[in-house]
């Protein structure tokens, strides 16, 4: 897979519905988080933390794989990838909430989602 299909196939995996929710779950635990406290943060969260594992954002605490589902106290934790990228998310959300339109001006239209 060449870099672009590979950033392309990034890209996708973080724009999908519940994937800053997954990597800020844990992030605001100090990069650990619980299986319980990161499916009520996001839908779908096994799926999300399966491709998220393959990508090298996350594994779990106890070097398991993700073939079975997860228990409810199963812990994921960020990767350096991981951390990398969430970082990456918050200056980005800080840096848009700065730019927000005053009230007097039109809303600006983005293909990005919402990042929270």
């Amino acid at each position: 897979m060449g870099d672009h299909d590979r950033t392309e196939q990034t890209l996708a995996l973080l724009a999908r519905r519940g994937a800053y929710e997954v990597l800020l779950a844990m992030h605001t635990s100090g990069g650990t988080a619980s299986f319980t406290r990161i499916a009520a943060e996001s839908p779908r969260p096994i799926a999300l933390l399966r491709a998220m594992a393959a990508e090298g954002f996350v594994i779990t605490s106890c070097g398991g794989t993700l073939d079975d589902d997860p228990h409810d106290e199963t812990h994921f934790r960020l990767t350096p990838k991981g951390e990398a990228i969430i970082g990456h998310l918050l200056r980005l959300h800080h840096w848009l909430a700065s730019r927000a339109p005053a009230a007097n001006h039109p809303p600006i239209r983005s293909a990005w989602p919402r990042l929270a």
